[in-house]
């Protein structure tokens, strides 16, 4: 049998067990509300740089000082700030420039910074276009701008049409571009392109020829497979365009919508050989288009795939407006022969004008408001 015994305490030794069971307590509840993985810190001056000098959100300062912290003063960030302030560029167009690259920060306005300027400059760059060469040049040096720059002239015929690539395709600078470039080069040639198609595609979509060769091949075998436009067809170029800008299975979508409408494949890659930029049209627009095509106007599959830009045109803004004006028209039968609507709309808005609503204000008053156009818009 175990007996407990209990020694009795003097009143000093239970003060002494009170005062060390309160500091135990205390620190519990200290510890508790201070974690130690939660350690307090100072807050970095760059953030109230980003903010004040920047225009940055106290987020985006927070996060961009992580990025500089080894920073011990603002001096070069100022120097950076007031380069680009001297180069033309806005505020926005700064704080656009660092946000993305804060690192730029630390770099060397003389030895970094004015080298890439001076060929900028040397090309006609300003505003947007200096803001896209200087988004990417942390990641690069200015003798890979220069061989860039000289590659891309070598292949183009004026410096406006660099300009146009630069503005299309920044983020290449800082890649070997020639070396990219010319595997494609030789991937289009071995297709049938001509100089002058491959010189489009590089101003309209240079990212296209930043791709793998094995991806640009495949992209030109669909055009020629799945959209049935020949090599040799004065379309096959933007064949190419289209179907690099979607996926296999938006292109397949699409080709849905039509043969909801009870248009066979034969009749959608007619139409697709004639103009494949009718598939690049959202799904929305494709629907409303066939409805009021097919359905309100009776036209059939046949005649709109031999007619493909009456689906590419705005519905709201061209061709109903000018539809109702023609309807007008051949009601009042003040028309000498029968235009088609297709004809009608392919007009300049200018000509449609002079042509069908000009002639005819005297004999149909309300044809402006039909038109929806406005009396100011109007030639005098």
């Amino acid at each position: 049998m175990w007996i407990l015994r209990i020694k009795p305490i003097n009143n000093h030794e239970l003060s002494s067990s009170i005062s060390a069971l309160q500091s135990l307590i205390h620190s519990h509840y200290s510890t508790k509300s201070t974690p130690q993985n939660h350690p307090i810190t100072h807050r970095h001056f760059m953030v109230d740089f980003f903010v004040n000098s920047l225009g940055f959100s106290e987020h985006q300062a927070l996060s961009a000082a992580t990025k500089v912290s080894h920073l011990k003063s603002t001096q070069n960030p100022a120097s950076v700030v007031d380069f680009f302030k001297q180069c033309g560029l806005d505020k926005t167009q700064i704080r656009n420039i660092v946000c993305f690259s804060p690192l730029i920060l630390t770099t060397s306005v003389d030895k970094t910074l004015q080298p890439k300027f001076k060929i900028a400059q040397e090309l006609g760059l300003s505003g947007s276009g200096l803001e896209k060469v200087f988004k990417p040049s942390i990641n690069f040096s200015s003798n890979r701008l220069v061989a860039n720059v000289n590659y891309l002239r070598k292949l183009l015929d004026s410096d406006e049409k660099v300009i146009k690539v630069i503005h299309k395709s920044w983020w290449w600078l800082s890649t070997n571009f020639a070396q990219k470039l010319s595997a494609n080069l030789l991937v289009l040639k071995k297709y049938g392109l001509s100089d002058r198609k491959i010189e489009v595609i590089l101003i309209k979509n240079p990212g296209y020829l930043l791709q793998t060769p094995e991806w640009l091949e495949a992209t030109i075998k669909k055009a020629e497979n799945v959209l049935g436009i020949p090599r040799g067809s004065p379309r096959f170029a933007d064949g190419i365009e289209m179907v690099a800008s979607m996926t296999t299975s938006k292109l397949e979508m699409k080709f849905g919508i039509f043969r909801n409408f009870g248009w066979s494949d034969l009749e959608i890659i007619t139409m697709a050989r004639a103009l494949p930029f009718c598939l690049s049209c959202s799904e929305a627009k494709l629907e409303a288009s066939l409805n009021f095509f097919m359905n309100e106007l009776g036209y059939t599959a046949a005649y709109l795939a031999s007619h493909p830009k009456m689906l590419v045109y705005s519905l709201e803004k061209r061709v109903m407006p000018r539809n109702k004006v023609l309807e007008i028209l051949k009601e009042k039968k003040v028309l000498k022969k029968n235009f088609s609507l297709c004809s009608v709309v392919a007009l300049s808005e200018v000509k449609f004008v002079e042509d069908f609503v000009l002639p005819y204000r005297d004999f149909v008053p309300h044809l402006y408001s039909s038109a929806k156009y406005q009396m100011t818009r109007l030639p005098s």
